[in-house]
């Protein structure tokens, strides 16, 4: 309770008043709208094109990611002069974003805006938000998150070590661990779990945290995995308890919470980050004024603090260093698919 307080009262500083998931999109996405009068903020010089830009988010609207976009895209609008939107477009057959943006992408009009862990997907041939990463070139980090294990209060455990002792009590029936979303990094998370506390676990995927929680209170299953930005506010109002997260370092709006590395398990170190990136037919300069003008912004006070309490502690980096972070990143994913005998495509 006493951090409980402790957080809603940095976030009021940070946003006058603590809202619900919901009504930050809708209070974000109004910022984002409300007409800019050029003359008093200063617009910097750039040489992005002066026409409206967009924020491309591979996703449905109302998820983390969107969230993210439309904390970062009002002040985007401000520093540049420029409208700036958050668009959802996601990929599905006989439909490509990034060809339906074709065009606004070469112009440096629009940049998307998404998780490392959705590009490491096309390693195994998961449902993939753009064709081809080939056809993408990383501008810069925004930022790394974590995953999070979360169990229901009704089974009475506290730490993480209680847990793994709960499921080796009964396996059979305790060992069914759930997730927020069908893809493979949270199979294959799940799966670095169980081999690391030597039980086999169930995995059974859900379509979102709103289901996940409700099994998870329901009781059909025990315990789940997602985002921290998916699961922190269950966390917060009681239907789950977080008992850690899969970095090396405490995160900002989960102090509280140790990590895996923190309670003695090294392999279950798993931090993802968020990234932009623009279209590979781009002009090199639009692609480093890309570069300089999203990493200003996230280095500004109030956006840091709005995507802390969206689970995503800011990290910008250069375009070269970015690219090297992503060929290494999606190494590591590859070894750890081949590692449960899972096949990897190009």
């Amino acid at each position: 309770m006493a951090f409980e307080k402790e957080r809603l009262a940095y976030l009021a500083q940070v946003v006058m008043k603590p809202l619900s998931r919901r009504r930050s999109l809708v209070a974000l996405g109004s910022a984002c709208a409300v007409p800019m009068i050029l003359a008093s903020l200063g617009q910097a010089q750039t040489i992005l094109p002066d026409k409206p830009l967009r924020l491309l988010v591979g996703f449905a609207a109302g998820g983390g990611s969107e969230l993210m976009a439309r904390a970062i895209a009002p002040k985007l609008e401000r520093r540049l002069g420029r409208r700036v939107t958050v668009e959802n477009k996601r990929s599905g057959p006989g439909i490509d974003a990034l060809e339906f943006f074709k065009k606004d992408l070469e112009q440096g009009l629009v940049v998307a805006f998404m998780p490392t862990t959705t590009l490491a997907l096309k390693l195994a041939g998961s449902p993939f938000p753009f064709d081809s990463q080939s056809k993408l070139v990383p501008l810069t980090t925004a930022g790394t998150f974590q995953v999070a294990l979360a169990v229901s209060p009704d089974i009475g455990v506290s730490t993480f070590a209680e847990y793994v002792a709960w499921v080796k009590a009964n396996p059979s029936e305790r060992a069914r661990l759930g997730t927020t979303a069908t893809d493979d990094y949270l199979k294959i998370y799940a799966m670095m779990i169980g081999r690391e506390i030597g039980v086999p676990l169930e995995i059974v995927p859900h379509l979102g945290a709103a289901r996940l929680v409700h099994a998870i209170v329901d009781g059909k299953v025990p315990a789940g995995l997602g985002s921290i930005t998916t699961l922190m506010e269950h966390n917060y109002g009681g239907e789950v308890k977080v008992l850690m997260t899969s970095g090396r370092k405490r995160v900002t709006v989960l102090g509280d919470v140790p990590t895996a590395v923190e309670l003695g398990y090294p392999n279950l170190e798993l931090t993802e980050w968020y990234g932009f990136f623009a279209s590979s037919a781009s002009p090199s300069p639009i692609v480093a004024e890309w570069n300089r003008q999203l990493r200003l912004v996230l280095a500004e006070s109030e956006v840091i603090a709005a995507l802390a309490q969206l689970g995503l502690d800011v990290e910008t980096l250069t375009q070269e260093e970015t690219a090297a972070r992503f060929d290494v990143h999606l190494k590591t994913w590859e070894a750890r698919q081949q590692s449960f005998g899972m096949k990897t495509v190009d």
